[in-house]
């Protein structure tokens, strides 16, 4: 009897999460991240944020920056000096904005960046994999 009704529940459960995940439709990141980098080059990274939500929104964006092989953060390595931002739109209307960095010159590797926008309980999130070269 039991069995029936947990069966007979989980395409409730499936549609609950389905709804879930179908709001980070309303939130997006975009960003336009380098192909690869140079040892002691500085980079701005410029992202925007936009939403579809009928109201307007407050939020934070949020910038780190990772080893790629151990997952360490070099957010103070690579002088991220603002890796958080917060940021207020209007439907339709994206946030712009810039995080700035430079490679330090004896680092050696790839490095990840993580962009991630908050809003509430809803989460988007982007992910580059930038090489390192001499």
């Amino acid at each position: 009897m039991k069995l029936k009704i947990i069966f007979a529940l989980l395409p409730l459960f499936i549609l609950v999460g389905t709804n879930c995940f179908a709001q980070n439709s309303f939130l997006k990141i975009k960003a336009g991240a380098p192909n690869k980098l140079k040892l002691g080059q500085s980079f701005i990274l410029k992202a925007s944020v936009a939403h579809n939500f009928k109201v307007e929104k407050t939020g934070g964006l949020t910038c780190t920056l990772l080893n790629a092989k151990t997952h360490v953060p070099v957010d103070g390595w690579f002088i991220n000096i603002f890796p958080f931002q917060y940021f207020t739109t209007i439907l339709n209307t994206p946030f712009e904005t810039e995080f700035s960095f430079t490679v330090p010159n004896d680092y050696k590797g790839n490095f990840e960046i993580n962009l991630v926008a908050t809003v509430d309980q809803i989460k988007d999130s982007i992910h580059f994999l930038v090489p390192t070269y001499k």
